[in-house]
């Protein structure tokens, strides 16, 4: 089953926001931080907002990637956090991380928006919360950010090309997809339809679908004169993760096209 990330969060937009009590509520600690949310039965795409706990090893991830790259860069990073959630994963960014500046945590639920507020309170630090569309959020913030992380339930094809417009030279750009079903070839026309790339079902289906997930955004890039570098990709669990580095020129992205 294909989860349309846009429609999902477009319908929780409206969502109450109402006060709840603490036997209503988990607080769980992950990294550094602690975090509370609702205690919803299950993680899933129509859950107004959700903390998953089977992408810590993700998030970890994440952590030691976007230090390495802010070592490597070796300046102050402004960090976009699409898809926010409970804001763990922007918080620990920015509560883990040397170097980090600003960081945006955007959510179009207006509920995860309150738990990311309550949550950056819980850890003792200063986000920015925004209530945006992701494709706006992106496309009102042009060459702000040195990294995105699209981290959506589903596929994050639907919102490169608007990081793509975004980012600017020697940016990191961090892209989750849980679709792994196309991506494996376990469902062809959703993947030819997502991502225009043939999946092959193989043994290696995995390491395809990381390639098939690379060469997309290497495509939408190119129209920007932007060509990448992949830093690093895994698939674990449900999912699959790379990290790209984001460099400018045209003649020079036309040669990464030949790859």
């Amino acid at each position: 089953m294909e989860n349309d990330q846009n429609n999902n969060y477009q319908n929780n937009y409206n969502t109450e926001i109402r006060e709840y009590g603490e036997d209503e509520l988990k607080i769980i600690e992950e990294g550094k931080v602690q975090i509370k949310f609702p205690d919803f039965d299950k993680v899933s795409s129509d859950a107004p907002v959700f903390y998953n706990p089977r992408m810590e090893f993700n998030r970890d991830n994440s952590i030691l990637a976007l230090q390495a790259y802010q070592r490597e860069v070796d300046r102050e990073i402004n960090i976009c956090d699409l898809f926010g959630g409970s804001g763990i994963r922007g918080i620990r960014y920015k509560k883990e991380i040397d170097g980090v500046g600003d960081v945006s945590i955007n959510d179009i639920s207006p509920l995860a928006n309150e738990f990311t507020r309550i949550n950056a309170e819980l850890n003792d630090v200063e986000v920015e919360i925004d209530q945006r569309e992701a494709n706006n959020e992106l496309r009102s913030n042009m060459g702000r950010f040195d990294v995105i992380d699209i981290d959506p339930f589903g596929t994050p094809s639907p919102f490169v090309d608007s990081a793509g417009y975004n980012l600017k030279r020697d940016s990191l750009l961090c892209l989750t997809a849980t679709d792994t079903s196309c991506l494996c070839g376990t469902y062809e026309e959703p993947c030819i339809r997502k991502y225009n790339a043939q999946p092959y079902k193989s043994e290696y289906c995995h390491e395809n679908g990381i390639r098939i997930l690379i060469g997309f955004a290497a495509l939408t890039l190119a129209k920007y004169q932007k060509y990448i570098e992949v830093k690093m990709s895994h698939s674990s669990e449900h999912y699959m993760r790379t990290y790209l580095k984001v460099r400018k020129g045209s003649k020079a992205t036309d040669e990464s096209l030949k790859n």
